[in-house]
Order: C-alpha cells, then structure tokens, then sequence
C-alpha cells in the first residue's frame, strides 16, 4: 500500500502527539535549580504480557534533613513524572508516602537526580 503525502504528514503529526502525550520530558533540560535534588517518577506494571512499559507517575516526595531526621521540603512530581526540590548544603533522605527511602548529600552548587520506579523492581535510582 503506497502513503500519499497527506498520509504521511498526518502520520508524523500522529506520532510526534503520541510522544508528546506519552511524557517524553528531559529532565536534565526541565530543571530550574542550581542547588538541591531532581528527579523522575515512574511506575511499571509487573503483569503484562511482555515488554513492561515504565509510565510516568506524579508522586509526592518527602525530604528530611540528615541526622535530624526534620521535615525540609515536600514537593509532588507533575503529570510528567518530574520533581526538583531547592536544598541547601548538607545530608538528606528523600521519601515516597509509602516509607521507600533513599539517603543523598548535596554539594555547594550542586543538583542530584534521583529517580524513583514504582513497581516491585528497584525503586530508588542515581
């Protein structure tokens, strides 16, 4: 079957959409921060019949300060599945609602990417 010009242009427009809509973002292009954390947030069904697809999730983050253990920022990832949060120098714990933790450290003009996949794999990611 031979595509007319037509064709193909409505199925570039197609296509370029579905990628738009499927949260394709860069999150090295989307960060605003020059000091603190960034990340992605992702879930993965584990029952599917092959090739899991990881999707992305909008989650809320919570940071403490470390060894105090104190509440320093709570920020929720967008549609898109991204999160940054502005941090001062020093140790942290970033937590998911559902207790999944991580330990990091922020340096002096530093940004640390640390995603995180829901699913029963890794979770916490550098």
């Amino acid at each position: 079957m031979r595509m007319n010009s037509r064709g193909y242009l409505a199925s570039l427009a197609v296509m370029a959409l579905s990628s738009v809509a499927c949260g394709d973002v860069d999150p090295e292009e989307a960060v605003t921060i020059s000091q603190g954390v960034y990340g992605m947030t992702s879930y993965v069904n584990d029952v599917c019949s092959s090739g899991c697809e990881r999707e992305p999730r909008s989650m809320t983050l919570l940071v403490k300060s470390l060894p105090q253990d104190m509440d320093v920022a709570s920020v929720t990832s967008n549609k898109d599945g991204f999160y940054e949060a502005a941090l001062g120098l020093g140790d942290y714990r970033i937590c998911t609602t559902f207790g999944r933790c991580t330990d990091f450290s922020v340096g002096i003009n530093e940004v640390v990417r640390l995603d995180y996949e829901m699913s029963v794999g890794p979770g916490w990611s550098r």
